[in-house]
C-alpha cells in the first residue's frame, strides 16, 4: 500500500508535535520537584545563618564594650569594681552572708 508523503509528513509533525508537548508538561515538572537533600541543606544553612547573625550581634556587643573601656573612664570603673572587687581608699565595705 502506497502512503503519500504528504500524509507522512503531517504524521511526523504530528508526532513530534506530541512528543513536544509532553516534553514541556513532564520535565519542568521534574526540574521543579523538591529534591530532599536540598531541603535539609536549605534548613542547615538557615541554621548557620541565624548561628552567623548570633555571633554577630556578640561581636558587635563586644566591640562597644571595648570602646566604652578605651573611652569612658566610668565604664573602666564599673570593670574594675564588678570583675576585680576594687574599691576607693575612704568606701565602707559591707559583706552580707546569704541565709
Amino acid at each position: 500500500m502506497h502512503v503519500p508523503p504528504a500524509f507522512r509528513r503531517w504524521t511526523a509533525r504530528l508526532v513530534l508535535a506530541i512528543v513536544v508537548a509532553i516534553a514541556i508538561g513532564y520535565l519542568p515538572g521534574q526540574a521543579l520537584r523538591r529534591d530532599p537533600r536540598a531541603d535539609k541543606l536549605r534548613l542547615q544553612l538557615d541554621e548557620l545563618a541565624a548561628g552567623a547573625r548570633t555571633l554577630a550581634e556578640g561581636n558587635a556587643r563586644l566591640a562597644r564594650e571595648v570602646e566604652a573601656l578605651r573611652t569612658d573612664v566610668s565604664a573602666i570603673e564599673d570593670l574594675a569594681r564588678a570583675d576585680l572587687g576594687m574599691v576607693y581608699p575612704d568606701e565602707l565595705v559591707l559583706r552580707l552572708e546569704p541565709r
